[in-house]
């Protein structure tokens, strides 16, 4: 995968390994890693793209995690609405 971040015609989302700074969830005792392939998350599980406490461009998730991304808003903003539409969309 070339691609920072892609959406997909299913509402899918795939964030490449190298970008992600941080994927937690805040008020939980343990913590999450991710490890080498793309995570793959489904539009419909994000409650909002905003900034995190730290300043980076973050995926609230409506589980509680946090997905945190070395991209700028913009770029995260549009592949968002592009998997909310349907429409495939990659950030290179």
């Amino acid at each position: 995968m070339n691609s920072k971040l892609r959406s997909t015609k299913e509402g899918l989302i795939y964030i490449r390994q190298s970008i992600i700074l941080n994927l937690k969830r805040p008020n939980a005792l343990e913590g999450a890693k991710v490890l080498g392939k793309p995570v793959i998350i489904n539009v419909n599980h994000i409650g909002f793209l905003s900034h995190n406490m730290d300043g980076n461009v973050t995926f609230f998730m409506a589980n509680g995690f946090e997905i945190s991304m070395n991209v700028f808003h913009n770029e995260a903003e549009e592949v968002f609405n592009c998997a909310k539409a349907g429409l495939e969309k990659e950030v290179l």
